[in-house]
């Protein structure tokens, strides 16, 4: 054998994320000049990059290359001790190749994270949330969920109320929160709060949440009221103002005229009083009633966003509601035909309504109890994907659409 290499340590301690640099001796051993390929080797040969890669050593001489190990920072990336090869292969005789190794010690990262599967829920009070907590780190974590409202108007029960999840792994947890104040409401009202989840020494994950509460007694309806109670006030105030008082003078000149009959019968000039008309009432509280207004039924619309995102990329679709134009969204479906992995979501003028990871979308996933989005002229829908991996070696892009249907209805019927 005519080539020797090895390592200046037996074990270094790496980050994932990091780089470290390892010194590699490699030491001509034979009777004559020779050049020497060095190539990363084994398993974990994605991690190291040799620099220079290729090296001529004098008889008897020796040659130093450094050897830079970086771990990428994934869940699939083991924490502890792992092993790393370089290989040294002569030029004159490749078959004489060397195998220099030595143990590099990986060391524990954490990442944790909230995916929403519905970020966004309309209720009178009560609404149940979903969310998957993912472990993007390479240690198991172990989280409790906790919810964080600074205004104090929502509580709730996560179930289950903490999780324990695997390195790559997610745990679906749900949330049954509830509005503590407001029961009486003349708007609709929105309320924002986070949920947590925490384990001890690490920063938490949170993810925002909101509770749209729509107003249950209408403004419209307060003026309804309104104008009735001032219509009933308004004949009460007659008929004690105007009605009541004629009647009685009515009553009175009649009794009047009935006694200068009687004593006229000894007078020359006969009475000549005229009975007094008395005013006949009629219904004074003659209000008709206000017909409901006839909500418009619009135009049934459907349309198609897609994309094809190259992995590691995020891709957008977006679609503009015309002018003049509401459109009710009622329906969603996400289609991930080919099973890919990443995040998909929705986005309404830039903000997030809904988020879905695609490893929970298998072909096709129709979103149940949504809640109407109204929509406004110029407003815009746009479908994003984030390509984290691709299940088809034969395909380049992860590709993914979404089906959106709702009402469409003109801005001069509403």
């Amino acid at each position: 054998m005519s080539v020797q290499a090895w390592f200046s340590g037996d074990q270094v301690t790496v980050d994932p994320g990091d780089t470290l640099t390892a010194p590699l001796t490699i030491h001509n051993s034979g009777d004559a000049v020779e050049s020497f390929t060095i190539v990363p080797a084994g398993v974990t040969a994605s991690w190291l990059r040799v620099t220079p890669t290729h090296v001529t050593i004098p008889v008897r001489g020796q040659e130093v290359v450094e050897v830079a190990i970086s771990p990428p920072p994934l869940p699939s990336t083991t924490a502890g001790p792992t092993g790393v090869a370089v290989r040294i292969i002569p030029t004159s005789e490749p078959i004489d190749d060397v195998l220099a190794d030595t143990t590099v010690l990986v060391q524990t990262f954490e990442e944790r994270a909230i995916l929403p599967l519905q970020p966004v829920q309309r209720a009178r009070r009560r609404a149940t949330y979903e969310f998957m907590v993912e472990n993007h780190g390479n240690g198991l974590a172990s989280c409790r969920l906790m919810l964080h409202d600074r205004s104090g108007r929502v509580d709730g029960a996560f179930d289950p109320p903490a999780v324990g999840v695997a390195p790559g792994g997610a745990a679906l947890v749900r949330l049954r929160a509830k509005a503590k104040r407001g029961m009486f409401r003349r708007a609709q009202r929105r309320l924002e709060f986070d949920v947590e989840a925490r384990q001890q020494g690490i920063d938490p994950a949170s993810a925002a949440l909101s509770l749209v509460q729509p107003p249950t007694i209408p403004g419209a309806v307060i003026g309804r009221l309104l104008t009735i109670g001032a219509l009933v006030a308004a004949a009460v105030l007659a008929w004690f103002a105007v009605v009541e008082p004629a009647m009685q003078d009515a009553a009175n000149r009649a009794v009047d005229d009935r006694i200068s009959e009687l004593e006229g019968a000894a007078e020359d000039t006969p009475s000549s009083t005229t009975p007094a008309t008395v005013p006949t009432t009629g219904d004074e509280t003659g209000d008709e009633a206000t017909p409901e207004p006839v909500a418009p039924e619009g135009e049934p619309t459907f349309f198609r966003l897609s994309v094809d995102a190259p992995i590691t990329q995020t891709v957008d679709d977006t679609r503009t509601i015309p002018d003049s134009h509401l459109f009710d969204m009622t329906d969603v479906r996400i289609e991930n035909p080919f099973n890919d992995s990443g995040v998909a979501t929705l986005l309404v003028n830039g903000e997030a309504i809904f988020i879905w990871s695609l490893q929970n979308v298998r072909g096709q996933h129709f979103e149940p109890r949504i809640t109407q989005v109204r929509l406004q002229p110029g407003d815009n829908m746009t479908f994003a994907v984030r390509c984290d991996a691709i299940s088809d070696a034969f395909r380049s892009t992860c590709t993914n659409a979404i089906n959106i249907g709702g009402t469409t209805i003109p801005v001069d019927e509403v």
